[in-house]
């Protein structure tokens, strides 16, 4: 069984739960697998250092809102949320201009106030593993000033 609601709508998620951040980079969300929230993201020349691979930082930012967009859906109460603790990067393989990363988030546990997700990355082409990501999100009450 899924931790997944069974009527998600990926059009509506890449809508309304998609981050700003990862919009702007150009992340979709393509699709839901069992407990598996899968994405994908074309490098563009922006996303590189000055060595021409793809910054670390930016696979850290797939990390961080992947495993958080999973961890939210999956919540039952309305009234939590949930935020990044810790992330840990490992950095495996070189990401170069014009590959597309395939970006999964799994959870590995999911409990009353934390949630552990790991993230892979790798290249769609060849399957290779790019990065592993592994966050770990606070589950909290929703702030009464928080953005709706």
């Amino acid at each position: 069984m899924s931790h997944f609601p069974a009527d998600l709508n990926i059009d509506e998620l890449n809508q309304s739960w998609l981050p700003k951040l990862d919009k702007s980079l150009g992340v979709k969300i393509t699709a839901v697998r069992g407990d598996t929230l899968v994405s994908e993201l074309t490098v563009t020349d922006l996303m590189l250092q000055p060595f021409g691979v793809m910054h670390g930082g930016v696979s850290c930012v797939l990390g961080e809102s992947m495993g958080s967009v999973a961890g939210g859906m999956i919540l039952k109460d309305p009234n939590l949320t949930v935020v990044g603790q810790s992330l840990y990067a490992l950095h495996l393989r070189p990401v170069k201009l014009g590959m597309t990363l395939l970006i999964e988030a799994s959870p590995q546990h999911i409990g009353k106030r934390t949630q552990i997700w790991d993230i892979l990355l790798q290249d769609k082409e060849t399957n290779k593993p790019t990065a592993k990501i592994t966050l770990t999100l606070a589950v909290i009450e929703k702030s009464r000033n928080a953005p709706k």
